[in-house]
Formats: C-alpha cells, sequence, structure tokens
C-alpha cells in the first residue's frame, strides 16, 4: 500500500492493520507511514487468507468444516432388505380370497336358511301356499305371498294328488302340517300328505260322506254336482244304479255305487222314468275328493315342515 504527502506538508499517519489472522495463525505488526514531499513509503502488501479446500461429495445445504468428514452415500432399500418382499400395494377388490377363506364364506352360504334345533342338529323350513284357478295347482308368489325352500308343484295323472317338489334334499322328516283354508274348510274338505325327503304330496277327503241329487230331464239322468257320475236303470226290475266316487272305510267299506228302487203311490217299482222321478242320494263314509273339485274361486291349501339337513 503506497501513500503520498499534500502540498510539501509532511503528515504522518498510522495504519492499524491489527491482528489479521492468516491460515497459519500468525500475526502482522503495525505499520506506520511517514509522509513527506515528493516521497512515498511502500507498506508491505498483506497476503490474502488461504482458503480451506471444498470437500468432495454430494451437495449439502450446510457448510462443512475442514475437520468434518464427507457424508457417506446410502444405498436404496427393497422391500426384501426390512423384510417385506410378500407385500405389495393391490387393492382390496383385487386380492385374491385364500382357500381359507373360500372354504369359510362356503360354510356361510351353506347356512343359510338354516335353523340350528337345542341339539346342535340343522333343520330347514317349508312353507308355501298352493292354490288351483282351474288349471291346476300351482305356488301362489305375489305381493302377498312368497314360496319359501320349494320350487314347484305336480298334479298327479289320475287328479287324485298334487305334489310340492322341493329345493333340497332333507335327511330326515320332522314335521309337515297341511290345512285347508276358510273357503274349503267350509265346504267339508279335509287334508292330508304323505311326505318324502324332498317332496309333499297332497290328498283331499271329505268325511260327510257323499250327498248328490240325481233327476230325469226326459232323456237322462242328470246330477246335481257331478258327485255321481253316471245312473242307470234297469226297464226288468226298476233297478237303479249310481256310480260314484269310493266311499273309503270305516263306514263305508270301498263302495263305489249305490242301487235303488223308486216305487209309485202303490209300492210298485217304476220301470219307465219319468219327468216327476228324482231323488237325493246320500251315502255315509269318508270320500277321496279329486283335486280338480277344490279349484273354489281364491281358495287355499296352507303348507308348513321342517326337515333335518
Amino acid at each position: 500500500m503506497e501513500w503520498f504527502g499534500e502540498g510539501g506538508v509532511e503528515r504522518r499517519a498510522v495504519l492499524n492493520l491489527g491482528r489479521i489472522a492468516a491460515a497459519g495463525g500468525g500475526l502482522l505488526a503495525l505499520a506506520t507511514v511517514t509522509a513527506g514531499p515528493a516521497s512515498a513509503t511502500t507498506v508491505p502488501t498483506v497476503p490474502p487468507p488461504e482458503v480451506a479446500p471444498t470437500p468432495s461429495g454430494p451437495a449439502t445445504d450446510q457448510p462443512v468444516s475442514p475437520e468434518q468428514p464427507a457424508p457417506e452415500t446410502v444405498p436404496a432399500l427393497t422391500k426384501a432388505d426390512v423384510g417385506l418382499s410378500e407385500v405389495d400395494n393391490t387393492a382390496d377388490a383385487d386380492k385374491p380370497v385364500s382357500a381359507a377363506q373360500q372354504a369359510a364364506l362356503d360354510l356361510k352360504a351353506d347356512e343359510m336358511g338354516i335353523v340350528r334345533g337345542t341339539d346342535g342338529r340343522r333343520y330347514r323350513i317349508v312353507a308355501c301356499a298352493v292354490r288351483n284357478s282351474g288349471l291346476g295347482f300351482s305356488l301362489i308368489d305375489d305381493d302377498r305371498h312368497t314360496p319359501v325352500g320349494v320350487v314347484s308343484t305336480e298334479s298327479a295323472l289320475d287328479d287324485m294328488s298334487v305334489t310340492i317338489r322341493m329345493g333340497f334334499d332333507g335327511l330326515k322328516v320332522s314335521s309337515v302340517v297341511v290345512v285347508a283354508d276358510e273357503t274349503l274348510s267350509a265346504a267339508g274338505y279335509q287334508l292330508g300328505a304323505s311326505v318324502g325327503l324332498n317332496s309333499i304330496t297332497i290328498q283331499a277327503s271329505q268325511p260327510a260322506g257323499l250327498g248328490d241329487y240325481v233327476s230325469w230331464n226326459g232323456s237322462a239322468w242328470v246330477s246335481l254336482n257331478g258327485l255321481v257320475t253316471s245312473t242307470t236303470m234297469n226297464k226288468s226290475t226298476g233297478l237303479i244304479t249310481c256310480t260314484h266316487a269310493a266311499m273309503s272305510s270305516p263306514y263305508g267299506g270301498s263302495a263305489t255305487s249305490t242301487s235303488l228302487y223308486l216305487v209309485d203311490n202303490a209300492g210298485i217299482p217304476v220301470k219307465t222314468p219319468t219327468k216327476d222321478n228324482r231323488f237325493w242320494l246320500t251315502r255315509t263314509g269318508a270320500r277321496r275328493v279329486p283335486m280338480s273339485e277344490l279349484a273354489l274361486g281364491s281358495a287355499n291349501i296352507w303348507v308348513y315342515g321342517m326337515f333335518e339337513v
């Protein structure tokens, strides 16, 4: 550093550099400069402090001092490095079902509709209403009726029974109840059932026996309600024979016909019928009823049962 006087006047100036820390830790002494005309004193140049070398490695936000070691590079970890090799990010909806889970779900499905008894046994319920609307009996399934455990109905070819098919095979029959509704009951019909492990066959009867009104219309004998299916007269003896449904025991045996005579006021048998010839025929005993006879408006048959499965 150089300093020059002004106007030939000698001046003295002191430049106090203070204590400057060099890279090696040394000190610089004070320098005194005397001014004079046309003369100058050269001050020794102070060298700049040494700069510590920048360490190699990844850049960091914090300064690194010469005493600190450079940070180490950490390698990337995988799932296997931490014991998670079987973990993935599959959505719950896409995850497979294990064999054990599927077995548990299948068992739950099998338990649907199952009732367990106090003895631990499993039971299934069947319940329905059937109706003959003129085209044979069928299950009632509408906004007010729901069949349970049954799938179809089947009428016998001889019209003497209707079979309800169940949707499963039972192991044992616990109980089955078949009941006529108020319309059929008022007409005197009674119902019974023959029960298998997957079906219920219903039959009907009238315990009150048989009652019909028969008359001659000028050309043939006519039945009022159809219970008497045919009527003939022996013109030699006047014996009238009426054929009807079989009357079962114990009251009527197995009779399928009834014979009688019509007599005039003198007690002589009539051998030639006239329109005045008519009679009521009553036969005691239980009569099996064709199922088509139960097509009475909205008349229903109610069915309820329980089967061990």
